[in-house]
């Protein structure tokens, strides 16, 4: 099994399963792909995966393999057929298949795989008298199918290519990690008898193996070969390299029991190479330290570093508790990413020898950490020493700590807002950890706010960088897509008032906790048998820019008519295209418009009307109604004192709802009908449930809001909000003498004396000191006021007040949102 250890430029291998199964009789299976290599062939078989191993994946796993099935030169009896399970992402799976004379059956395929493991191979043998597997001598190991499965869920950053170009230090190499687990495939499995007879207190002391170790037993670490003697079967396997068979590991086949033939070994690697094995934090971890133990007979080490802006490494090199250990003058450098030298440290420690010093980022990305002795010094980036130590080392240690100050990483910390200088603000910071950054804007209603992340322009460590915006109450009003690293969103404040940011590496959820508060797991990983450990807080991290432009709030388009009751001068209409015109000189009682923006009209003695553009007026009924109330679906809501409360509809005509007489009463969004019957209570009414009572208390005046919500005027008791959900609660202890509701949930509120104010997402604002007669909200955002002697005027949270008219209207009416949000 191979696994990948992130924190260090390693894949280790943890051991491949072995599996002892007696042969069963049953229907056996087609034998795909099989080719005939000297003795032994192998026959690959991939029914089980599904859709990992494309046509080239097949091509590189089978010439790698085929390359190594050509040196064993075995007799191998055939295999019944039998029944085998093995796991697969769908549940495990039983497959039945024979395997003919002479011929390995490979079963490979994808499959995710926890953790960081990549690739897990491993075999199914039986276990005959004396072991002679498969008709062979006795001790003579030879599975009845193999199994190679390999990580497909994106977990592993693979590389796939036929030879090393192109291969970096973060890859996977396939053709590596193949043939490691095909070895434990072909008997590097713990229980594996011919394999195990072999083993005493931990070392592999196998003829064939000492042959070729100059007289020594192997020490061993479970099923793999220890650190300290190198192997392709190591438990560590370097990443960003490819790996082949030593002759050492096919003296463990021999052992095993495989007859191994020989071939013209490979030429030796060259003298002058970097060591590779590890990093020192990786993917943006920090808030940490990391220790490595540095063997200069190996060659220079050269280890990746990844920093955010802001972070700061402190290098110490140390001596050791051995005496090959003590002593070792010791070089380290810092390089960037294009090898220029940014440290070059030698001999800056208080102890002889050994280096001590700091360096913080500006700009974050991947760096690199080179570690010699001082005879080595004069290697470059590229150029490796060609300088030979003897069995020495250091301890390299690395301490990384991010920057101070970080962003709020919830709503309730975000107290400040940001700047804007020219309508725009940009930042290059850091997401350090898990959490959330927050940035709060305090938003103008109406104006427009376009966000941007991106990789800073001077570079940095890149990641995945998502906004979500939310209002003050944590309801997501916005958000990127997510689908990109980098993305813009914007989105247009409906109301004055704060407006929050949430940086994450995902959307964010629909509502935030004002508190909301995300743990940092941390890391920690110990290798002693390799002399490295590292650990700390932050497990990722990287960096970004956000920029925030915004526009300036244009008010809402006139979108629905004014009217307005000049008394003796009879009913009016105002737009902003036309201005004032008269409809009709008569002096109406009350008036209401209607969902279509038509208007209802009580001319007292002379009944009730109705006016559109198109028809004039027509009468609807000759009564003369107490007060009148549209609906939000056309209908109208008629007060005939002693003769009750009625509705109106033009398919219907007049309908008793109910026979007492109400104070007042107003539409809700659903066709609900909010009813004061003063002493009796206030009461809603809908026809599918009739009248029920909501309080007994008799309230002053009241207005349908935004998402069912009721905003009541309870007199001295104060102003009150109602939802069917959450009951009453109070705004303000004060005494309105007016309410209008506008879209969006916003609420116009007349204290009389205390002036004019708007409420909107809890929060109460003055918006004129002046006492006003009368207000109408209008569906489209305006609000208009009869301030009386001072005129007609019209309010937007853009652009403020704006005199229509110098004239004292009797009463205004608008087409309302009815409540509709």
């Amino acid at each position: 099994m191979a696994r990948i250890g992130w924190g260090r430029a390693g894949v280790f291998a943890r051991g491949g399963g072995d599996r002892a199964r007696r042969r069963r009789l049953a229907p056996a299976c087609e034998t795909l792909e099989g080719r005939r290599l000297l003795a032994v062939s192998l026959a690959f078989d991939y029914s089980l995966d599904g859709g990992f191993f494309t046509a080239g994946r097949r091509t590189l796993l089978e010439s790698t393999l085929n390359a190594m099935a050509a040196r064993l030169g075995d007799s191998l009896a055939a295999v019944p057929s039998a029944g085998y399970t093995l796991p697969t992402n769908s549940g495990n799976r039983t497959v039945q298949t024979g395997v003919a004379a002479d011929t390995l059956k490979v079963y490979a395929y994808g499959i995710s795989l926890s953790g960081s493991t990549a690739a897990q191979g491993g075999a199914f043998y039986s276990l005959p008298p004396n072991n002679a597997m498969r008709g062979q001598g006795a001790n003579d190991f030879a599975p009845d199918v193999t199994y190679l499965m390999f990580d497909d869920d994106g977990g592993t950053n693979w590389f796939f290519g036929t030879t090393t170009a192109g291969l970096t230090w973060d890859q996977v190499d396939f053709v590596t990690v193949a043939r490691h687990e095909f070895l434990h495939s072909l008997g590097f499995l713990g229980s594996q008898p011919t394999f195990d007879r072999f083993v005493q207190n931990g070392v592999f002391n196998g003829p064939a193996v000492r042959a070729a170790n100059g007289g020594a037993g192997v020490p061993m670490n479970g099923s793999h070969i220890a650190p300290s003697v190198p192997s392709i079967m190591n438990a560590v396997t370097m990443a960003g390299q490819r790996s082949d068979l030593t002759a050492l590991d096919w003296a463990f086949l021999q052992d095993f029991g495989w007859s191994v033939s020989t071939v013209t070994p490979p030429p030796p690697p060259p003298a002058a190479s970097f060591v590779r094995d590890f990093a020192l934090f990786t993917g943006g971890q920090g808030d940490g330290q990391a220790r490595v133990r540095v063997d200069p007979s190996r060659g220079v080490h050269l280890m990746a570093l990844d920093v955010l802006a802001g972070d700061t490494l402190r290098i110490r090199t140390l001596d050791g508790s051995t005496a090959a250990e003590i002593g070792v003058d010791s070089v380290v450098k810092l390089f960037d990413a294009a090898g220029g030298v940014i440290v070059d440290d030698d001999d800056s420690s208080a102890q002889a020898g050994k280096e001590d010093f700091t360096h913080t980022f500006a700009t974050g990305g991947r760096y690199w950490v080179g570690a010699s002795t001082y005879e080595q010094r004069n290697y470059t980036f590229t150029a490796p020493s060609t300088v030979v130590e003897p069995a020495t080392a250091f301890h390299l240690e690395a301490t990384l700590t991010g920057r101070v100050g970080d962003e709020p990483h919830n709503l309730a910390g975000a107290s400040s807002p940001v700047a804007f200088s020219g309508g725009t603000f940009a930042v290059a910071t850091t997401m350090a950890g898990e959490a959330a950054d927050y940035f709060r804007i305090d938003a103008v209603a109406g104006a427009g706010y376009a966000i941007a992340t991106a990789l800073p322009a001077g570079g940095g460590l890149a990641g995945a960088t998502v906004v979500s915006v939310y209002d003050a109450a944590g309801r997501r009003v916005a958000a990127m897509s997510g689908g990109s690293a980098y993305d813009a969103v914007s989105f247009t404040a409906s109301a004055t008032g704060p407006y929050y940011l949430r940086v994450a590496r995902v959307v964010g959820p629909a509502a935030v906790d004002p508190n909301e508060s995300i743990a940092e797991p941390g890391f920690s990983v110990a290798l002693p048998g390799v002399g490295y450990s590292i650990q700390g807080t932050r497990g990722r991290g990287h960096d970004y820019a956000l920029s925030i432009v915004e526009t300036a709030p244009v008010p809402p388009p006139n979108l629905h008519p004014l009217f307005l009751d000049f008394g003796p001068y009879g009913l009016w209409r105002w737009s902003e295209a036309e201005g004032v015109r008269q409809i009709n000189a008569a002096d109406p009682q009350d008036f209401a418009v209607a969902a279509d923006g038509s208007l209802f009209v009580d001319f007292g003695p002379y009944g009730l009307w109705s006016w559109s553009e198109a028809a004039g007026m027509r009468q609807i009924n000759g009564a003369d109604p107490q007060a009148i109330a549209p609906g939000p679906d056309g209908e109208l809501y008629v007060d005939y004192g002693r003769f009750g409360l009625w509705r109106w509809t033009a398919a219907e005509g007049l309908r008793q709802i109910n026979a007492a007489d109400p104070e007042n009463f107003a539409a809700g969004a659903s066709g609900e009908l909010y009813v004061d019957y003063g002493p009796y209570g206030l009461w809603r009414w809908t026809a599918a449930a009739g009248l029920r009572i909501l309080n007994a208390a008799n309230p002053e005046g009241f207005a349908p809001g935004a998402y069912g919500t009721l905003y009541i005027d309870f007199g001295p008791s104060g102003l009150w909000l109602w939802t069917e959900a959450g009951g009453f609660h109070r705004m303000n202890a004060a005494n309105p003498e007016g309410l209008a509701a506008g879209p969006g949930g916003t609420l116009s509120i007349d204290f009389g004396p205390g002036g004019l104010w708007a409420w909107s997402g809890g929060a109460f604002e003055l918006i004129n000191p002046a006492n006003p007669e009368g207000l109408a909200a209008s569906a489209d955002g305006w609000l208009y006021v009869d301030f009386g002697p001072f005129g007609v005027w019209r309010r937007a949270a853009v652009g403020g007040f704006q005199r229509l008219n110098p004239a004292d209207p009797q009463r205004l009416a608008v087409l309302s949102a009815f409540g509709r949000a």
